[in-house]
This record gives C-alpha cells, structure tokens and sequence, in this order.
C-alpha cells in the first residue's frame, strides 16, 4: 500500500510504524542513514533547474540563481542547491509542486531531481511547456548524491530489498526499466 506523507516527517511517519518503508527519491545523506536502516542505493541523483521553454535563453549559461524565485521541495537536496546558489527558494510540499509553480508563473524555476524532470516535463507529458538543464552541474560542480530505500533500525527488510535489487540488476531487469523512462545513466548496476 502507497501512503502519501510530508517528506518532513519520513523519520517520524517510519518510527511510529504509520509507514514501513520510505521508498521515494531518498538521498543517503549523513542524517538519513543515522536515522533508519538503508538499503544498498539503487541510483545516482542530480539536481537540475526547470523553467518555462520559452524562457531557456534567459537560463543559458548560469552560474548563480540569485534574484531568482525557485520553487524546491520542503527540506530537499533541491532546497540545499537552489539555496547554495543564492536563490530566493520557494519551499513547497513536493517536486511535483514544484512544477505547479513554474508551470503558472509563480516562480521563475525550480530545482528539483533530474529523475522527477525527466518524466514529468517535455513532450507527451503534463508539462510539456517546461525544460530542464544540467547547468547547476556544469556552471557549479554540484554533486550527484545516491538514492536508497529507508527502513525502521533492525528491519529485516533491508536484507530483502538487496537481494530483490541485485536479482533485478542481475537480470537485467532494472536497466529495462531505467531505459524505458530514459533513466539508464543514474541506476547502480552493481
């Protein structure tokens, strides 16, 4: 069962057994990982930038996004670069969000993970009118992170998600999947 939380409160929603696993884009930061059993990670992460199509020259060649409304996810890594890059941020409940206030001119861009803007902008999507670019990355070295799946200390689920994970890559089954969305360059084949 898929149960929609404020991502705030992951930590808490798994420790009180409200949710058994967190499974959501999850970057394995220092904090996360004293805080739950992760898994191995399954993919690497960037951020990238999201504007309107029509406005992708004005965002050609940033270095820096100050004076600049972004909207990001409420305590992201989205949140942490846009902010970082001098930002004025827009924190919202999630990426999706995000997207929303580009998409209506609330904000001028958003910062979010380049897995959720490869599937939900461009062409055949609901924002086919928004763009994303690597320019975060390239203007300023920002890092990829890795994504993993979270789970309460002592679970024995951390052992069950490896060996489905190391199944599926050996298969060859999770590289289908990356490539059918156009991910195949950030999953962990390992």
């Amino acid at each position: 069962e898929f149960v929609e939380i404020t991502w705030d409160y992951k930590v808490e929603e798994l420790k009180s057994r409200n949710i058994d696993c967190v499974w959501n884009g999850m970057t394995l930061t220092d904090e996360v990982t004293a805080a739950m059993a992760t898994a191995v990670p399954y993919c690497t992460n960037y951020q990238v930038l999201v504007y309107d199509s029509a406005k992708a020259a004005d965002f050609e060649g940033l270095t820096s996004l100050e004076g600049l409304n972004v909207a990001v996810e409420s305590g992201s890594a989205g949140e942490a670069a846009a902010t970082a890059l001098g930002a004025t941020t827009v924190p919202v409940q999630s990426q999706a969000n995000t997207l929303m206030e580009v998409a209506s001119g609330t904000s001028d861009a958003a910062v979010i993970d380049v897995l959720m803007a490869a599937a939900m902008t461009g062409e055949g999507t609901s924002y086919d009118t928004l763009s994303y670019s690597l320019n975060l990355n390239e203007a300023q070295g920002l890092e990829s992170e890795q994504y993993g799946v979270g789970f309460r200390q002592g679970s024995d689920l951390v052992d069950a998600f490896n060996t489905f994970w190391a199944e599926e890559v050996a298969s060859g089954a999770a590289l289908e999947t990356a490539t059918t969305y156009g991910l195949q360059d950030a999953v962990i084949l390992e």
